[in-house]
């Protein structure tokens, strides 16, 4: 029967480790970082429980990875070991040191190991030092679980953040506001489908009621294709000085701009578009399609479509691409669209050119401002929309 004293000495040693236990609790703050936790934990530990050797280890790649390491001076431990190393170190009862393992919070495999050498404290001993170090290890492995997610957390906003901010330079490459020009009417609508896109669109005034029409989509999505069609825009801007003045024609804009990216991007990092220069006095539309869905145009009586007259840009750099000339008659609506549009599902099944010459057709005969009619077409609740998609449409009055 535990006398008295026996009584005494075990509530002093479970007190020890309890308020021992509640300090950890108060110093392993999460954006202290996994290793930073580790260092804590050792520095606090040794100090109270008056232990002169320990280590830790923390899993990284596949391995362990020592972190921390005091006292063993007449023992060597390796800086990275494997899944065997680590278990021979739990499974070593002949070592100066008791291993307890980090165990993830789902128990689904180890975060890493504390080895505490003896303590010479005489609050600590026996059943209470195994209990200790147990509780010890059970708080190590969730405040390493709540850095590793803090970390976490941290690195998924500074993407967002990132993100975000290429998002908003995307935006600022694409027109702020679009041409106002007697006899047509102008509207355009880009919608990525995740934070940046690869689709392009631009409208520039020639003069004289020219304007210069601009749809493209990179191949791919995220920032590399942001940056492409960044490229892209840059060297469609340097050139329409060029054509403005007539010391360009559509057609060479457009080989050249095949030129400098095929220059500047990967062979796999291709570009569909399609160009137009747009004559609404004289109503005619002149036309380049790189491999790019087919522009539409909408009359009152008939719907036609611009074939494409070249591959995509950015493959072959001496492509001879060819233009083609529409006359437009009375009232007309002209769309250029990215094949997010054309891969819609409507029904279950794709929207398809048919689906999408359909839906323009239904568009072209009512009243309603372009704007509000491409909110229509893209917004519907009968289309479901997965990649990214850009509607650049023009009604001649």
């Amino acid at each position: 029967m535990p006398t008295p004293q026996d009584l005494a000495q075990e509530l002093t040693q479970e007190r020890f480790a309890l308020s021992s236990l509640l300090e950890f609790a108060r110093t392993l703050t999460p954006d202290l970082g996994p290793e930073g936790i580790i260092r804590s934990v050792l520095r606090t530990v040794m100090g109270k429980s008056l232990i002169s050797e320990a280590f830790a280890y923390l899993g990284e790649d596949g391995g362990y990875r020592l972190v921390a390491l005091a006292g063993f001076p007449h023992k060597t431990l390796p800086s990275i070991i494997d899944q065997q190393g680590f278990d021979e170190l739990l499974e070593n009862r002949t070592a100066p040191c008791t291993a307890v393992p980090l165990v993830a919070a789902d128990g689904t495999g180890y975060l890493g190991m504390l080895g505490l050498g003896p303590s010479i404290n005489p609050r600590l001993s026996g059943d209470s030092e195994a209990t200790y170090i147990g509780s010890l290890a059970a708080l190590t492995s969730i405040a390493l679980t709540n850095a590793w997610l803090f970390e976490r957390e941290k690195e998924r906003e500074r993407l967002e953040s990132e993100l975000r901010l290429a998002r908003d330079i995307q935006q600022s490459l694409l027109p702020q506001k679009l041409p106002e020009i007697s006899g047509a009417e102008f509207a355009a609508l880009t919608q990525p489908s995740e934070w940046i896109g690869g689709d392009y669109y631009d409208v520039i005034e020639l003069g004289e009621g020219r304007v210069l029409l601009a749809i493209a989509d990179v191949v791919g999505k995220g920032i590399t294709a942001a940056l492409t069609m960044a490229n892209l825009q840059a060297a469609l801007r340097a050139l329409v000085a060029l054509l403005r003045e007539g010391h360009l024609t559509l057609v060479d804009v457009v080989k050249e701009l095949n030129r400098l990216m095929c220059e500047s991007t990967s062979p796999e990092r291709f570009i569909t578009a399609a160009f137009g220069v747009l004559d609404v006095p004289h109503r005619t539309l002149e036309s380049v399609v790189c491999g790019h869905p087919n522009p539409i145009i909408t009359s009152e009586m008939s719907t036609t479509v611009v074939e494409t007259t070249g591959i995509p840009l950015g493959i072959i750099p001496t492509f001879s691409y060819q233009a083609r000339t529409s006359v437009l008659n009375g009232r007309n609506l002209l769309v250029f669209y990215t094949d997010g549009l054309s891969e819609a599902v409507d029904g279950g099944r794709p929207l398809g050119e048919s689906g999408i010459q359909a839906l323009v057709g239904k568009a072209s005969h009512r009243s309603e401002t372009l704007d509000v009619l491409l909110g229509a077409l893209v917004e519907s609740k009968h289309i479901s929309i997965e990649d990214d998609v850009t509607v650049l449409a023009v009604r001649t009055l």
